[in-house]
C-alpha cells in the first residue's frame, strides 16, 4: 500500500506523503483512486444497511449489522495504509487485518455475536463508568477544596464522602442500569407470571380457533412478539409427522390450512419430535445441520414468516407446534425467551387436547344427528314402501281378477251357446279374441313382475347388437299409435335422424322406452301433448359418447318427494283407490313396475334414468321430463347372455347361489 501511495504521489515511497499530498498536487491517479474508493466504500455500507433494514429476523439483521461495523473497520484501515503516514500506515494494516479475521470469523460462524447487545453492553459500561469516575472525582474535588491542614480531619471528610457518595451510587446506578435496559431491550419479561397468565387465559378456551386466538393474544403479550399462531400435527406414522396450521392468530388471513410433510430422516424431525427442543427459523436458513433440507419443507417455514417453533407435548408426544414471530424491539429471541416458548407450548398440550375432545364430541354428536335424521327418512320411506307393497296385492289382485273374470264369463258363455247348439263362426271368432285379449293382459302382468324379479337377482340378461336409436323409439311408439288417437294426444319426435348406432339389446331397450311412453301417456289428460327429442353428447374425461332422450309430457306432474320412488317396485305416485283397469285410461295406472323395469333395463346398458318435474296438479298440469342417457358402447360390467354352453356350466356348478335363485323364479 505504502508503494502505491509513492507511484501515486511520483517519488519514491520513502520519500512521499502518500495519497493526502498526492491528492493536494492534484494527480489523476490518486483522484480516482479516492474517488473510487469513496463509491465502494458508500454502495458496500449501503447494500448493508439496505439489508439490515429489509430482513425480517433480527438474527439476519443482526449478520448485516456485523458487517456494517466489520466494513466500516477495513475501509478506515485502507484510508489509513494509503495515507503515507508510516505510523497511520502501521495502525492501518492491523486495523485491515482485524478486519479480514473478522470477515474470515462471519464465514466460519453461521451466527455471529449479537451485535446490537455488545453496543448496549458498551453503552452501558461507559455509562456507568463515567458515572462512577464523577463521583470518585467529585469526592477528591471536595477533599482538595477544603485544604484541610490536619490529616485527621482530611481522612474524616474523606471517609464520611465515600460513605455518603457510596449511599447515593448504589441506586444511581440502579437506576441507569434500569433506564438502559428499558431503552435498548425493553421490559425484562417474568417467566413465571408469563406462564401463570398464559395458563389461566387457556383455561376458558374450548373451541381449536378460540384456543388459538387465545394463545396468540397472550403470546404476543407475555413475549412482546408481532404475531404468533399453532401448527397441528394432524397425522403421525412412522416414517414422519404432517403439519397443518390451525385457523385464527397469524394465520386467520390465509384461508385453507397449509399442510406440510415432515419425514423422519430430517434434522428438523429429529429437533422437534424425538429430542423435542425448539427450532429457530434462522437456524432452518443458516444452520449447516439443516443444509439438506427439502427446498418446499424450507419454504414452507418461510413462507410462515415466524421466528421459533417449540413442540406442544401430550403424553410425551408432539401434538402440535407453538410458532412465534419477531419481538416488537427487533432483538434475536435469546436462549431464555425459547425456554419461555417452551414452558408456554408444554401448558398448551392439555388445553389442545381438550378442544380436540370437544370438537370430537360435537363431529359425533352432528354424526348421531344426520344418522337418526336418515333414520328417520328411511323409516318413512320403509313406511311408504310397505303401504305400496299392501297396494300392490289389492292393484295386483284386481288387474288378475279383471281378466281372469273375463276368461270365465267367456267359456261359461261358450259352454252355453253349445250346449244350445247355437255357435256359429263368426260368434267363435268374437269369443276367441276376447279370450285372447284377456289373456294376453295376463300374460303382460306375468312377464312385468318376471322381469322385476329378474332384477331383483340381477338375472336379466342382455343380448347386445348393433341398433340405431331412431329404430328403437319407432318400435316403442307403434303399438301405442291407436291409445295415442284414441285419447287424442298430440306425440312428436325430433333429433332422431342421424344420431349414431349404438350397441344395445334392442328388445329389451324397445320395452323400457315403452313402460317411460306409457306412463306418460296415463298421466297426461286428453288432448295432451307428448315431446320426444334426441341428442348425442361425446364423453367427458375418457367416459363413452352417450345419446340423451328427453320425454316430455302436458301431464299433472310428479310430487318432489316421489322423483325417486317412482322407479321403486310396486310405487304409485297417484292414490291407489283411484285405480281403473284400463291400460291406457287417463290415471289408469297399473302394478307399478313399468319404471322400475324401464330404470333397471337402462342401467343394464350402463346408462341412466331420472325425473324432473315442477310438481304434482291436477288442475293445472306442470307436466314432468324423463330422461335417459344410454352410452353408444356399454361398458365392461353390462350384463350380457353367456353363451349356451358356458350358461349350462355355470348353471351346473353347486353352491351358485344367484342360479339357485334364478331357478327359483323361473
Amino acid at each position: 500500500v505504502v508503494t502505491i501511495s509513492g507511484v501515486l504521489g511520483g517519488q519514491p515511497a520513502a520519500e512521499s506523503n502518500g495519497i493526502v499530498e498526492s491528492l493536494l498536487a492534484f494527480s489523476i491517479p490518486a483522484i480516482l483512486l479516492t474517488v473510487g474508493f469513496a463509491v465502494v466504500s458508500v454502495m458496500l455500507l449501503g447494500m448493508a444497511f439496505y439489508v439490515f433494514y429489509i430482513m425480517p429476523l433480527p438474527e439476519v439483521s443482526n449478520r448485516a449489522l456485523f458487517w456494517v461495523f466489520n466494513s466500516i473497520f477495513i475501509l478506515t484501515g485502507f484510508a489509513l495504509a494509503v495515507s503515507g503516514s508510516q505510523f497511520l500506515a502501521a495502525l492501518g494494516s492491523i486495523s485491515l487485518t482485524i478486519g479480514i479475521g473478522v470477515a474470515a470469523y462471519s464465514q466460519l460462524s453461521y451466527r455471529v455475536f449479537d451485535i446490537r447487545n455488545v453496543l448496549g453492553l458498551v453503552f452501558r459500561l461507559t455509562l456507568l463508568t463515567t458515572i462512577t469516575a464523577i463521583a470518585v472525582f467529585g469526592a477528591i474535588s471536595v477533599v482538595d477544596l477544603l485544604d484541610l491542614a490536619d490529616t485527621a480531619e482530611r481522612t474524616i471528610l474523606a471517609a464520611v464522602l465515600a460513605i455518603v457518595i457510596a449511599a447515593m451510587y448504589a441506586p444511581i446506578r440502579e437506576g441507569a442500569d434500569f433506564i438502559i435496559s428499558r431503552i435498548l431491550t425493553g421490559e425484562a419479561v417474568n417467566a413465571v407470571e408469563a406462564t401463570r397468565r398464559y395458563s389461566q387465559e387457556l383455561s376458558g378456551a374450548v373451541e381449536s380457533h378460540e384456543l388459538v386466538e387465545v394463545s396468540s393474544r397472550t403470546l404476543n403479550r407475555v413475549l412482546k412478539v408481532r404475531r404468533s399462531g399453532m401448527l397441528l400435527v394432524s397425522s403421525a406414522r412412522e416414517d414422519g409427522i404432517e403439519l397443518a396450521t390451525m385457523r385464527g392468530g397469524a394465520f386467520s388471513e390465509n384461508g385453507a390450512s397449509r399442510r406440510i410433510g415432515i419425514p423422519a430422516s430430517t434434522e428438523i424431525y429429529r429437533q422437534l419430535v424425538m429430542k423435542q427442543k425448539p427450532v429457530t427459523q434462522f437456524d432452518i436458513m443458516f444452520n449447516p445441520m439443516y443444509q439438506s433440507l427439502d427446498s418446499e419443507i424450507r419454504d414452507f417455514f418461510g413462507s410462515l414468516e415466524m421466528s421459533a417453533y417449540a413442540p406442544i407435548l401430550m403424553d410425551g408426544a408432539v401434538i402440535g407446534l407453538i410458532a412465534c414471530g419477531t419481538k416488537i424491539n427487533d432483538t434475536p429471541l435469546y436462549q431464555r425467551d425459547l425456554e419461555l416458548l417452551v414452558a408456554l407450548a408444554n401448558q398448551t398440550g392439555v388445553a389442545l387436547r381438550n378442544t380436540r375432545l370437544v370438537a370430537d364430541l360435537r363431529h359425533l354428536n352432528e354424526s348421531m344427528q344426520t344418522l337418526n335424521r336418515n333414520l328417520g327418512s328411511a323409516n318413512d320411506r320403509m313406511g311408504k314402501l310397505d303401504s305400496v307393497k299392501t297396494d300392490f296385492v289389492t292393484i295386483a289382485s284386481h288387474e288378475l281378477r279383471t281378466p281372469l273374470a273375463q276368461v270365465r264369463g267367456y267359456t261359461d258363455i261358450v259352454d252355453a251357446l253349445n250346449d244350445q247348439g247355437m255357435l256359429d263362426q263368426d260368434q267363435t271368432r268374437g269369443l276367441v279374441n276376447n279370450l285372447r285379449k284377456a289373456t294376453e293382459r295376463m300374460e303382460e302382468l306375468i312377464s312385468a313382475m318376471l322381469d322385476v324379479s329378474q332384477l331383483d337377482v340381477n338375472a336379466m340378461d342382455l343380448r347386445f347388437a348393433q341398433t340405431s336409436p331412431e329404430s328403437v323409439l319407432r318400435m316403442a311408439i307403434e303399438p301405442l299409435t291407436d291409445p295415442i288417437k284414441q285419447r287424442k294426444l298430440t306425440l312428436s319426435a325430433r333429433g332422431l335422424r342421424g344420431l349414431p348406432p349404438m350397441e344395445a339389446d334392442m328388445q329389451r331397450l324397445v320395452q323400457a322406452f315403452r313402460n317411460i311412453i306409457t306412463n306418460a301417456i296415463k298421466f297426461t289428460p286428453d288432448g295432451g301433448r307428448i315431446d320426444i327429442s334426441a341428442q348425442f353428447h361425446e364423453g367427458i374425461n375418457g367416459a363413452n359418447d352417450y345419446i340423451l332422450i328427453s320425454i316430455t309430457d302436458t301431464g299433472i306432474g310428479i310430487s318432489k318427494e316421489h322423483l325417486n320412488l317412482i322407479f321403486s317396485k310396486f310405487y304409485r305416485a297417484s292414490d291407489p283407490a283411484l285405480h281403473s283397469t284400463g291400460t291406457y285410461k287417463f290415471m289408469g295406472a297399473g302394478p307399478g313396475l313399468g319404471l322400475t323395469i324401464a330404470k333397471g333395463v337402462i342401467e343394464g346398458h350402463g346408462g341412466k334414468i331420472w325425473a324432473e318435474s315442477p310438481g304434482f296438479d291436477v288442475n293445472l298440469n306442470p307436466g314432468s321430463t324423463f330422461y335417459v342417457q344410454i352410452p353408444l358402447t356399454p361398458p365392461e360390467n353390462a350384463r350380457r347372455v353367456l353363451p349356451f354352453e358356458e350358461k349350462e356350466a355355470t348353471l351346473s356348478k353347486p353352491g351358485n347361489r344367484s342360479t339357485q335363485q334364478v331357478k327359483k323364479v323361473l
